[in-house]
């Protein structure tokens, strides 16, 4: 079983309402998630279900890398919106298929995620990708350290001013 992960590409500062579940993907941003795309055809990644934060920035993200890619059944879920480590790991524990699974969200809880299935300190840059995979009977299993990294690539993207 493997779960890919994302973080969302590079965005704007601030939003026009004020929001920061309203900031929107930069330019650097939307080449980010071309080449993620890219990445994506090129390595035939192809989860059964996504699993997508409902912020402006992680919708935008998926649904550029989404072009031309399958990736399964797209869920969108609030909760994810700035979630900590236990918000992810209770949403993979309790999923009860054992299908691969996408999760494009926010950091912090998305690199502490990472970190807490590796045991190891990682860092999740804007536009970052990594595949984690799991030999377990199900999402239930999983905890601390069972994740090997299996695929670990961000968009090295430069946007003249």
């Amino acid at each position: 079983m493997k779960i890919h992960l994302i973080r969302h590409a590079k965005t704007e500062p601030t939003s026009q309402s004020g929001r920061d579940f309203d900031r929107r993907l930069l330019p650097k941003g939307v080449a980010q998630a071309n080449v993620l795309g890219y990445y994506f055809s090129q390595h035939s990644i192809q989860p059964s279900y996504t699993y997508c934060s409902d912020a402006v920035r992680t919708r935008e993200t998926l649904e550029i890398i989404s072009h031309g890619n399958s990736v399964g059944k797209i869920i969108h879920l609030n909760e994810l919106y700035l979630s900590d480590r236990e918000i992810y790991l209770q949403m993979i524990w309790n999923l009860k298929h054992k299908k691969d699974l996408l999760i494009v969200g926010h950091n912090d809880g998305i690199s502490s995620l990472v970190s807490y299935l590796l045991e190891a300190h990682f860092l999740m840059k804007t536009g970052h990708y990594v595949c984690l995979e799991f030999e377990a009977g199900s999402w239930g299993e999983i905890s601390r350290g069972t994740g090997r990294l299996i695929a670990d690539f961000r968009p090295s993207i430069h946007v003249p001013d």
